[in-house]
């Protein structure tokens, strides 16, 4: 069953995000679970009016960075997604110099393909040329070799080879300067919590972390490797391969996030128990035995029950199934 036939039919909340105006979200009842799916630019447009829009307000911290003070009359937030995490801050400072062509999407097959295994490494390849082109410009302290040389051995070893990921530990000594795509794409993936509360933590500091990155204009490679992404759109769509979702999904997540100053808000609120995580691959369920919505992730203990279910998804979506017995989530 759909979900807003679901909700017709328990007596729930059902909203699209997408679809949704102001005088709706203000009949959300204050103080109560509400489920939303997906952490992108639509969630990020709901924070406004069901906390600020109903009295809260932000106020500098000791530290200068906002804190959020609850009226009371808010809604409590539970996000889920696929990644677990909000979409990265976007980056404000500019490019000095555009990143080189690497060449490596030349002759791409014509007809049916294996996007992950044909298309992915090239795709792959290329954002890593950008990437440690403009590292290796803009932070020569943080390198150990010429470019020159650097590039004519990473232009002849296939991605994410061997001796590919030796080049990159002998170039480039600081771990946090190696462009590692699986990590960004998936930054919880393989990672389990005891509780909520040790997730809560790790979002959070993945949140201060990610802002303190990427408003630092000492990595530029990160938005180098943002303009091949781009970049490389274009070219995937002027080929018979075409634009794979997947390959979209993780251009939307690493391009098309908020600013700083929302980012920060969202940690803030994320600080006063507004919003909580749900965790990565989260499910969704219909669950007509109880007449209620669950969500919960494989990699937390336990689940949340609402009256309320939002979407806001991302390009790829969490699944919704009915009824539902979730093996290994109490």
């Amino acid at each position: 069953m759909e979900p807003a036939g679901f909700a017709c039919e328990q007596g729930l909340g059902y909203l699209s995000a997408g679809h949704v105006d102001r005088l709706v979200l203000d009949r959300l009842p204050p103080g109560e679970p509400v489920i939303v799916r997906g952490t992108g630019p639509a969630f990020m447009d709901l924070l406004e009016p069901l906390t600020v829009g109903r009295g809260g307000r932000f106020r500098p911290g000791v530290d200068g960075q906002p804190v959020y003070a609850a009226s009371g009359d808010e809604p409590l937030l539970f996000v889920g997604s696929r990644r677990g995490v909000p979409y990265r801050t976007r980056i404000d400072h500019p490019l000095e110099v555009p990143p080189p062509y690497g060449g490596f999407l030349r002759d791409l097959p014509d007809g049916p393909v294996d996007y992950r295994r044909d298309v992915w490494p090239r795709i792959a390849k290329e954002l890593g040329y950008a990437y440690y082109h403009e590292l290796f410009r803009s932070r020569p302290e943080r390198v150990r070799m010429r470019w020159a040389e650097f590039a004519a051995a990473y232009a002849a070893e296939p991605w994410d080879g061997k001796a590919m990921r030796a080049l990159i530990r002998r170039a480039v000594p600081g771990h946090g300067d190696r462009l590692d795509l699986d990590r960004l794409d998936r930054p919880l993936r393989g990672i389990r919590f005891g509780d909520s509360d040790g997730l809560q933590r790790w979002v959070r500091g993945y949140l201060v972390a990610d802002l303190k990155r990427r408003t630092d204009p000492a990595h530029s490679a990160d938005l180098a490797l943002e303009h091949a992404m781009h970049r490389v759109l274009d070219a995937l769509a002027a080929t018979a391969c075409g634009v794979d979702p997947a390959y979209l999904d993780l251009v939307g997540f690493v391009t098309g996030g908020p600013s700083a100053d929302r980012q920060r808000e969202l940690l803030a609120l994320a600080r006063a128990g507004i919003v909580t995580f749900i965790g990565a691959d989260a499910w969704v369920t219909a669950d007509r035995a109880s007449g209620i919505w669950r969500a919960g992730s494989p990699g937390v203990p336990g689940q949340v029950r609402a009256r309320t279910l939002i979407d806001a998804p991302s390009p790829v979506t969490l699944p919704v199934t009915s009824p539902i017995y979730q093996v290994g989530i109490a």
